[in-house]
């Protein structure tokens, strides 16, 4: 996992790529594992879904840090983060499916942590659905506790300092 690790690297997402960027979010997403059966390839009215969503993705990304991690000039992963007073909110981690389970997610946590400790936040947060149990492991094995509950999914943060 470390020598996978090594070679990642996050890229900030300039003006002309945020269209990708949404693109890949709602790419990544709809190959996760929730089995959903919409995809680009094997439903041609599946474009009349991702159009829209993309461009509400831009208006819900509007003013956030988007960044690439990228493996050798390949993009692997997105993230996109948002500032709050006393934290730093992953408001999208997504890591495509042929890159899953080597490191990539845990590589993103780790910059994300970093880059708070650098804003002088006190933590990181993010919603994951309750559904997704592979990212809820990920994220509980990285330190993060649910800070609230609602009816599809938990608000988990990882404090950074201590108190």
């Amino acid at each position: 996992m470390k020598t996978v690790q090594r070679y990642l690297q996050i890229n900030p997402a300039k003006g002309g790529q945020h269209f990708l960027f949404n693109l890949l979010n709602f790419l990544y997403f709809r190959k996760s594992d929730y089995k959903n059966p919409l995809s680009i390839e094997s439903h041609p009215l599946s474009l009349f879904v991702a159009i829209p969503y993309v461009m509400f993705t831009e208006a819900y990304f509007f003013r956030q840090k988007r960044c690439f991690i990228t493996l050798e000039q390949q993009i692997v992963g997105i993230l996109a983060l948002k500032e709050r007073t006393d934290t730093l909110y992953i408001s999208s981690l997504a890591v495509s499916p042929f890159y899953r389970k080597i490191g990539v997610a845990t590589y993103i946590l780790n910059y994300a942590a970093m880059m708070a400790g650098r804003l002088h936040k006190d933590a990181l947060e993010l919603s994951v659905a309750k559904v997704n149990t592979p990212a809820l492991r990920l994220y509980r094995k990285c330190g993060f506790g649910k800070k609230k509950e609602k009816r599809r999914s938990f608000i988990l943060r990882k404090n950074l300092k201590n108190d």
